[in-house]
């Protein structure tokens, strides 16, 4: 949540004295555990933010949510007893970029893979990871979002191979209607000493 505070930089601090308004302000679609069918329930309900969610008792919650209300409940007040686990092994790994123009054609949007692709890449080499599965994402202008994903029968062997299957993936969808907003690179099905071992599966072409 709070990388969406300071994009295309995408990083931001929430300290414990800016908690309660952070999440007073915060629009409940971006409440975890929150999706898009809970999130339309709560907004016929009136409740836009984390401030209408506060104010509705744990009764009322717990009567139009069942089990879930109690979660409501508590994370509107920024109460989570879920331990924090800081060594769990990696399952992804991934860059984005939001640009400050629309992109179109689709060299321009190839041209931004590059970069995406080779941050990657550093990532895993630094952990000695690699992965068969790529991610495609892509944001349009009007924030709707897809994915495209392609896994391979072996591991990826480096940024250049990355590129050139997020590049074909992102060919695929062009020519487009609207201009691309964000695009990211993903890298799953891992393997390596800082990750969960990937299950053999076919791949999808």
């Amino acid at each position: 949540m709070a990388s969406d505070l300071n994009k295309p930089n995408g990083q931001a601090v929430i300290t414990p004295r800016m908690g309660p308004e952070f999440v007073a302000n915060l629009p409940v679609k971006k409440f975890h555990g929150v999706g898009p069918a809970t999130a339309a329930k709560l907004q016929r309900l009136g409740i836009e933010t984390g401030a209408d969610l506060r104010e509705k008792p744990l009764t009322f919650l717990q009567e139009n949510f069942g089990k879930s209300g109690s979660w409501y409940y508590r994370i509107a007040r920024g109460i989570d007893d879920r331990p924090v686990q800081p060594n769990r092994p990696r399952k992804s790994i991934g860059a984005e970029d939001t640009f400050a123009a629309d992109i179109f054609d689709l060299d321009g949007a190839r041209a931004e893979l590059v970069p995406l692709a080779e941050k990657v890449w550093r990532h895993c080499e630094a952990k000695e990871i690699s992965g068969r599965t790529v991610t495609l994402k892509v944001k349009f202008a009007d924030f709707q979002q897809i994915t495209r994903s392609r896994t391979l029968p072996k591991l990826i062997g480096g940024a250049d191979e990355m590129i050139e299957v997020s590049q074909s993936m992102l060919a695929d969808i062009f020519p487009l209607e609207k201009g691309i907003r964000l695009l990211g690179v993903t890298l799953s099905s891992l393997n390596g000493k800082d990750s969960v071992p990937a299950v053999d599966q076919l791949a999808l072409f």
